[in-house]
């Protein structure tokens, strides 16, 4: 089975729109306020396996910087990173919203 394939549909798929909405408050966010990037701190955070420091690390922030971001998302999305079901609601989400960077090719368009 080829999961890149699977995410890459799956992505495009109306059934995420649910999961894609929870990303916009966090969108909105983000763009109105510089250096906020907290969809991306968000990505960086799941694919640190939500370890924070190696987050934090990823990032080249300040320990403190990341957990007032990770409060922030929390607040933004009413939703508790320490949830399972939570982290993969968001998780959906930004997946979601990586298809929205593509262009009709599959190619990301900010490459």
């Amino acid at each position: 089975m080829n999961l890149e394939s699977a995410f890459r549909n799956l992505a495009c798929s109306s059934d995420l729109d649910t999961f894609r909405k929870l990303i916009d408050p966090l969108k909105a966010y983000d763009n109105e306020r510089r250096n906020s990037d907290l969809i991306r701190t968000l990505g960086v955070y799941f694919s640190s396996n939500a370890n924070q420091s190696e987050t934090a690390d990823k990032l080249l922030l300040h320990r403190n910087s990341l957990l007032y971001r990770l409060v922030r998302i929390q607040e933004l999305t009413a939703l508790d990173l320490k949830d399972s079901r939570a982290r993969l609601a968001l998780q959906l989400g930004l997946l979601a919203i990586e298809d929205q960077g593509r262009n009709s090719n599959g190619e990301d368009e900010h490459a």
